[in-house]
């Protein structure tokens, strides 16, 4: 049987900075604000809900570093839950994300990717956004077997190109573009008691973090390589807490920049514009195109990382349960917990990932079916593997090392939020979030059969 030996560690600290801010930095950036918009009154609640939602996410990332500190192996969120809360339910994450989150979460990036290659392209190349897409996993997966450490050569060089990209958009909206005329208040609200005041806050607060927090989403993939990190005890805390940190002051800065060049009330009128109109401010007609192809390059950048990352999580749970299982799913097992002798990379689960990413993007065809088939049973387990740190810390802690700040505060921040979070996904997507869920849930008596057949 395989085993998680078989990998190398080759990974630095700047490829985990590139995977967790390359993850993380898709086109969220460029269409949130406007969103977000629609639940603000003034600029400093657009900074204030940015702000909030770098915090809460760096509360979880914060946790799950020390959580990768005490076990360091590939696939780290399997391991934490497989000791945390028994190992069914490290068993039921890698079912979850092999046949659910995994496939639905690079389909839906590779749906936008092609998207946006479309536009960049025009009529002259007649591919449909889905084959774009396709053609792009496919691409990543070929890179990725030919070696981790050109899989975060890749990541490092994309992760560059869109925060320059970016850096140069905010440059242009700071000091090319003309500033958006003020409007000055003509109407006075009456003043409200304080039980309203904190429950309109209480709400806003409420629908801005829904807004926004998605956009943070992908700083808990950098896990999946902590067996391939060459010093997983220093790197990952570092890294986490680096590319958490500079993305957030990154969001911040970048909407200083759109409120300079368009103001709130026109970012109501036209929320998906809203980047667009800045580019073509800062750089004229020409604007347009390279925002475009920015987007292009940050969302490619995005996908390459989950098509890295993931596989290396099917591939620790296969290796384990290969022996345990019979038939046509040691089989299974057997060939996604396959390792390349020559390259030391999990080219089966690579192949795997690969395979049902691309029959998820061809079937369900829609980015916005694809974030509601996957999201509350994702956020769920994201929630356990941050909660499992009340239970190893004690067993498996040592006053040395990496230690969560703020603990418990830290951890109770992110699970509080995110179960709320859960609650109005499910409210309001019933349907999809059953499929996703029900689908998940397939691994339950996959797992009851395996234990009774070992």
């Amino acid at each position: 049987m395989t085993t998680t030996a078989a990998l190398k560690r080759q990974l630095g600290l700047s490829a985990v900075v590139a995977l967790v801010v390359g993850n993380m930095l898709g086109s969220g950036v460029f269409f949130t604000p406007g969103e977000l918009a629609a639940v603000t009154q003034h600029p400093w609640q657009v900074h204030f809900i940015w702000a909030l939602c770098g915090l809460i996410t760096l509360c979880g990332a914060l946790t799950l570093a020390e959580l990768c500190r005490l076990l360091p192996q590939a696939g780290a969120t399997y391991h934490v839950l497989r000791e945390g809360f028994g190992p069914f339910w490290g068993f039921l994450l890698v079912w979850m994300e092999l046949w659910v989150s995994g496939p639905g979460a690079v389909a839906g990036i590779a749906i936008v990717f092609g998207e946006f290659m479309q536009r960049v392209v025009g009529t002259r190349v007649a591919i449909a956004p889905a084959w774009w897409g396709a053609g792009a996993i496919a691409g990543f997966a070929l890179v990725n077997i030919a070696g981790v450490v050109w899989g975060a050569r890749v990541q490092v060089l994309m992760t560059t190109v869109k925060i320059v990209g970016l850096v140069g958009l905010i440059g242009g909206a700071l000091w090319l573009a003309p500033p958006a005329v003020a409007v000055v208040a003509t109407a006075v609200a009456p003043d409200a008691s304080a039980s309203e005041s904190f429950f309109a806050f209480f709400r806003f607060a409420g629908l801005g973090v829904a807004a926004v927090l998605f956009t943070y989403d992908g700083w808990i993939d950098v896990s999946h390589v902590a067996g391939e990190v060459r010093r997983p005890e220093r790197d990952l805390p570092l890294g986490l807490a680096l590319g958490v940190g500079a993305l957030t002051l990154l969001y911040l800065v970048v909407n200083v920049a759109y409120l300079r060049v368009v103001p709130l009330a026109a970012m109501r009128e036209a929320p998906n514009t809203i980047a667009s109109t800045v580019a073509t401010a800062a750089y004229g007609p020409r604007g347009g195109t390279l925002l475009d192809l920015l987007m292009v390059v940050s969302i490619f950048g995005a996908l390459g990382g989950l098509v890295m990352t993931l596989p290396r999580l099917f591939y620790t749970m296969a290796a384990e349960q290969a022996g345990a299982a019979r038939g046509a799913l040691r089989w299974f097992f057997a060939r996604i917990g396959a390792v390349s002798a020559r390259t030391a990379t999990p080219n089966g689960a690579i192949l795997f990932t690969a395979a049902t990413s691309i029959a998820a993007l061809l079937f369900f065809g829609s980015f916005a079916r694809l974030v509601n088939f996957f999201v509350v049973p994702f956020q769920l387990m994201n929630i356990l593997i941050v909660a499992a740190i009340f239970r190893l810390r004690p067993r498996l802690g040592t006053p040395t090392g990496y230690r969560t700040p703020g603990y418990p505060w830290t951890p109770m921040v992110y699970i509080v939020v995110m179960l709320a979070f859960l609650v109005s996904a499910v409210v309001a997507h019933p349907v999809d979030t059953l499929i996703g869920t029900a689908l998940a849930l397939t691994g339950a008596p996959v797992y009851r059969w395996l234990v009774r057949s070992s």
